[in-house]
């Protein structure tokens, strides 16, 4: 069975960087960026998973605890849960209450983001 995203190609560009690659992604309903990885419009949704972190400490540096469950949506139970685990997988360190990734976290998101798309 294969885990490849059901993407269509759509009229709109990137905000962030100006690109015409931009598709709707048929699992999720989220449009994104392919040139980039910018998630342009997401469906409302509450959960929020190691990716979705990483995928904003990889674009925005060091982020609080609140700007994150700013970005990210969740609640402060789930966002704390996910934040802990990664933590204990040595993929994310807080410093002066500051979450930012490490190397391992690095390497670890840039593999998942390879299997996002497919490579």
């Amino acid at each position: 069975m294969s885990h490849r995203r059901s993407l269509r190609f759509s009229q709109s560009t990137c905000p962030v960087c100006g690109g015409k690659e931009v598709a709707r992604d048929d699992l999720k309903g989220d449009l994104l960026c392919t040139n980039c990885g910018h998630i342009v419009t997401r469906t409302e949704s509450r959960s929020v998973g190691k990716f979705d972190i990483a995928q904003h400490l990889k674009r925005n540096g060091k982020m609080t605890f609140p700007r994150l469950k700013e970005v990210t949506g969740a609640s402060d139970d789930k966002l704390f849960g996910v934040l802990s685990g990664m933590e204990s997988m040595d993929l994310v360190t807080q410093l002066a209450g500051q979450y930012s990734l490490t190397k391992k976290g690095q390497r670890w998101y840039r593999q998942r983001l390879g299997q996002e798309w497919g490579y």
